[in-house]
């Protein structure tokens, strides 16, 4: 029995005769185009187009927007259902659902509850402006 990967919508890559082509179907949220399978086994083939967007994002650029970190951009390609990425990312940082250590630079899962480091044990209470936007890693732009 082969493996089962998400796969809402379609996109088929610009050629030199033909334009990008997005078929979006409805997912949670909104219409996109999502594929896991791209995501897991190719980091330059377009995994996921948001909502009113035509710019498709990556396995790198997940990986970008999140430190390189594979846990995380797991995370932030699972949880995207409509929203850009990035959009996604910082909500996550403004909820404490994420934080970035400014001693280690690992982002970890808070749980809504700021812990301390799990990686160097940084308290972020304890950090002078750990939890102003100017000491967390923004998301970077992504799409291509």
């Amino acid at each position: 029995m082969s493996e089962q990967y998400l796969k809402v919508g379609s996109y088929t890559p610009e050629t030199e005769t033909q334009e990008a082509v997005i078929d979006r179907a409805y997912y949670r949220q909104g219409w996109i185009c999502k594929d896991e399978e791209a995501f897991l086994f190719y980091p330059d083939r377009v995994c996921y187009v948001p909502e009113l967007s035509d710019g498709g994002y990556t396995r790198q650029d997940f990986l970008d927007m999140c430190n390189g970190q594979e846990d995380i951009a797991a995370l932030l390609f699972d949880m995207v259902d409509w929203q850009h990425p990035e959009t996604l990312l910082n909500e996550l940082y403004d909820t404490y659902e994420l934080d970035f250590c400014p001693v280690c630079q690992k982002i970890y899962c808070m749980m809504g509850e700021q812990i301390p480091c799990p990686v160097c044990g940084t308290n972020p209470e304890e950090v002078e402006n750990a939890d102003t936007e100017s000491e967390r890693r923004p998301a970077e732009p992504g799409g291509i």
